[in-house]
C-alpha cells in the first residue's frame, strides 16, 4: 500500500514539474518571439550598423543570418500592402554591413526595392523614385565587395569588346556575372539610364562563365543611348570573337569596319541609298537569302553571320534616323516607320532587314519610349498611319 501511495506521489510530482515546466517554458517561448516580433513590426526599432557592429563582436555572421531570416518575416507580413518596402533598405544595409560577402540580402532588394506594381501599391514617385536608388546604393556596395574596382575602370574606358574578352587586365572583374548583369538591368529598367547599362553589361560579360547575351547587351545597350556607332562596332568585335574558324564571315566582318571608317572617321564615302543596297547585297552574297526554318541557326549565339547581320542593322537605322532628322525638322512630328520615310521621299532606298518571314517580318519603326529608331516584329500595313 505504502508502495503505490509513494508511486502515485512521484507521478504526480512529476506531471506537476513537466506541467510547470511546459508554462514557464512556453512563456519563455512567447516573450522570444514577442522580442522578435519587436523587430519585425518595428523595424524602426533596430540598432543602428555602427551599434550593431560593436555589439556583434565575434559573431557578426550569425547575427547578420537572424536578421536576414527576420527582414524575411518583416516582408512576409507586410507584402499586401508593399509596407515592407519603409524599412527594408534599412535592415538589407544592416545585414550587409555585418556580413558584407552574404549575397542573399542583395538579391532581396534587387528584386523588391526597386520593383512597383500600381495594382496594390500606392507610393508617390518620389517615394518610388528613392526605392530605386536604394536598390542602386545596396548593389553598389556588393559591386565593391565582390568586384575589382580597378578592372572595372579598365572596363568602362574600353570600347572594343574583344580586348576585354580576352586580355587578361580586363578579365573576371566579378566573382559573379550577376552582380554586374542585375545593376545593369536596374540601371536601364528602372533608372532609364541606357549608358550606365552598358557600362555594367559589359563588366559582366568580361567574366568567364558570362552567358552570350551579356554580350549582346553590351552593344545593345550602346545604341540605346544614341550611339550606333558604338554599337555597330560591338557587334563587329563579337562576329569576330565568336567563331574564329568562319574565314569569309570574318572578312566580311573586317570589311564593314573599314567601310563604316570611310563613312563616318573619313569621310570618303556618303551614307546614301547605294552605300546600304550595296552592303544588302554583298550580306546576301555572303549568307544567302534568310530561311525561316534555319532561323535558329542563324540567330544562333554561337554564330558569326548572328553578329554581322545585327551590325548591318545598326547601320540601316542609322541610315533611316538621318532622314527622320530631315522629316522632323520639316513637320515638326516625328515619323512613324521607315516606310513612312520611304513613301514620303525621304528615303531613297527602303532597307530591308535580314529577318523576314512570308506574313511578317522585322520593321524600322519610330520607338517613343526611347524617341529614337528601333527594330520589331511586325508587319507596315498594321501600322496606324
Amino acid at each position: 500500500m505504502k508502495k503505490i501511495t509513494k508511486r502515485v506521489i512521484t507521478t504526480l510530482l512529476l506531471t506537476i514539474a513537466l506541467v510547470w515546466f511546459y508554462i514557464i517554458n512556453g512563456l519563455n517561448y512567447n516573450k522570444h518571439i514577442q522580442i522578435k516580433r519587436s523587430f519585425v513590426e518595428h523595424p524602426e526599432n533596430l540598432p543602428t550598423k555602427e551599434a550593431a557592429l560593436n555589439s556583434s563582436l565575434w559573431y557578426k555572421n550569425l547575427k547578420s543570418d537572424i536578421y536576414r531570416l527576420e527582414a524575411i518575416q518583416y516582408i512576409w507580413w507586410n507584402a499586401l500592402w508593399s509596407e515592407y518596402k519603409k524599412y527594408l533598405f534599412v535592415m538589407l544595409d544592416l545585414i550587409t554591413e555585418l556580413n558584407p560577402y552574404f549575397d542573399h540580402p542583395y538579391i532581396i532588394g534587387q528584386l523588391l526595392l526597386p520593383s512597383y506594381n500600381e495594382r496594390y501599391e500606392n507610393l508617390p514617385k518620389e517615394e518610388q523614385e528613392k526605392n530605386i536608388n536604394q536598390s542602386v546604393t545596396l548593389w553598389m556596395k556588393w559591386i565593391k565587395n565582390f568586384c575589382d574596382p580597378n578592372k572595372i575602370e579598365l572596363i568602362k574606358n574600353e570600347e572594343n569588346l574583344q580586348k576585354i574578352w580576352t586580355e587578361e587586365k580586363y578579365k573576371n572583374p566579378c566573382r559573379d556575372y550577376n552582380i554586374p548583369n542585375y545593376l545593369a538591368y536596374i540601371y536601364y529598367y528602372y533608372k532609364h539610364d541606357p549608358e550606365s547599362a552598358a557600362t555594367y553589361y559589359k563588366v559582366a560579360s568580361a567574366v568567364d562563365d558570362s552567358p552570350a547575351w551579356a554580350k549582346i547587351m553590351a552593344a545593345i545597350m550602346s545604341w540605346k543611348w544614341w550611339n550606333r556607332e558604338k554599337s555597330y562596332f560591338m557587334f563587329l568585335n563579337i562576329a569576330k570573337f565568336i567563331q574564329t574558324d568562319d574565314k569569309e564571315c570574318l572578312q566580311y566582318a573586317s570589311n564593314l569596319e573599314q567601310a563604316w571608317a570611310e563613312i563616318f572617321m573619313k569621310k570618303w564615302v556618303e551614307l546614301n541609298w547605294a552605300v546600304i543596297q550595296n552592303i544588302a547585297n554583298s550580306r546576301v552574297k555572303i549568307f544567302g537569302e534568310f530561311k525561316p526554318e534555319k532561323e535558329q541557326e542563324v540567330l544562333s549565339d554561337t554564330k558569326c553571320e548572328n553578329y554581322v547581320n545585327k551590325a548591318i542593322r545598326e547601320l540601316n537605322l542609322e541610315y533611316v534616323e538621318r532622314a527622320e532628322a530631315k522629316y522632323f525638322k520639316d513637320k515638326a512630328k516625328h515619323s512613324l516607320s521607315a516606310k513612312v520615310l520611304y513613301d514620303e521621299k525621304y528615303l531613297d532606298f527602303l532597307p530591308v532587314d535580314f529577318q523576314q518571314y512570308k506574313d511578317y517580318w522585322i520593321i524600322y519603326y519610330y520607338n517613343t519610349d526611347i524617341q529614337n529608331y528601333d527594330y520589331k516584329m511586325w508587319t507596315y500595313w498594321e501600322l496606324d498611319i
